[in-house]
């Protein structure tokens, strides 16, 4: 419960106790006969008298209650600008983590392309390398059919004497 609440709760209370005690008092008025104006005036004097207390204690018990609300709008006020300024540096702080989110993914895409080609270099280079060293070592054999060679070379031999010879 509050201060402005419990100030409120008295003076209603302390109000209402002075209001039955005037409603008597009028009650009381009403029912007396009067004979004077001096009678008059002596049961109305406490009544006017009371009238202006309680007329007081309202007026004082608003006065407090509008500081109270007073004091409150400023602590809520405080707090809301509080609460505001946390905020903005929360999004500032967000913004910039995910600033910092994106140029980190951007490096990655980047290392990750350059990590693809670097794989993919080095798989050809080792499956070439692997390839030439087990494979096996060709062998070179030559054979000379001796009736083949003589038959391309006496054809030759032949088609040169008959430059020569023209």
């Amino acid at each position: 419960m509050t201060k402005s609440e419990t100030v409120r709760q008295l003076a209603a209370a302390s109000n209402a106790a002075r209001v039955e005690a005037l409603n008597q008092q009028i009650e009381s008025l009403r029912q007396a006969k009067l004979t004077s104006a001096e009678e008059l005036a002596t049961l109305l004097e406490p009544l006017a008298q009371a009238m202006a207390a309680l007329t007081d204690e309202t007026r004082a018990s608003l006065e407090q209650i509008g500081q109270h609300s007073r004091e409150q709008g400023e602590q809520f006020r405080a707090q809301v600008e509080t609460a505001i300024t946390s905020w903005r540096n929360a999004t500032i702080a967000a913004e910039r983590a995910a600033e910092r989110l994106d140029q980190a993914g951007q490096r990655m895409e980047v290392s990750h392309y350059l990590l693809t080609v670097l794989t993919g270099l080095m798989t050809g280079i080792l499956a070439s390398v692997f390839w030439l060293w087990l494979a096996p070592a060709p062998t070179v054999q030559y054979t000379l059919d001796a009736k083949a060679v003589a038959e391309l070379l006496r054809s030759e031999i032949a088609a040169l004497k008959q430059r020569k010879g023209k």
